[in-house]
């Protein structure tokens, strides 16, 4: 799976949910966005694979079938793709997180050391008591 980024890309964040969780592996899911217009895939988009969790709020996981990697996605408007941060081979130039997500749903065992703001769920609801 090889994909390009020709234009500005958006903060890394975490997100500490329980379902990023699983699909990781680790204690969240690194993610940063870009443009729709800004993103191109080179190969490998036809072995892109689709989990759908049941029930509830549909949450869908894309991966690579070859290696199990994430992969990037669009939001439900087509507007922007979120990617693993996890996936590049050059430094995209960020250090540390813009925000943390869904720590209110964190795994008891991490421990968030940075200073980046702390959402109970995503942006918008109520900051964590720093």
């Amino acid at each position: 799976m090889w994909f390009e980024i020709d234009g500005k890309i958006g903060p890394v964040g975490q997100c500490h949910c329980s379902k990023c969780r699983k699909l990781s592996g680790t204690d969240g899911n690194a993610v940063f966005y870009t443009a729709v217009r800004s993103f191109r895939w080179l190969s490998g988009e036809g072995n892109i694979a689709s989990f759908t969790v049941p029930g509830g709020k549909d949450w869908t996981s894309n991966f690579c079938r070859t290696c199990g990697s994430p992969t990037p996605h669009t939001d439900p408007d087509d507007k922007i793709y979120f990617v693993p941060a996890g996936l590049l081979d050059d430094d995209p130039g960020f250090r540390g997180y813009a925000a943390h997500i869904f720590v209110g749903s964190k795994a008891p065992w991490v421990c968030i050391a940075d200073d980046a703001p702390q959402y109970v769920e995503g942006f918008g609801s109520p900051l964590m008591p720093g």
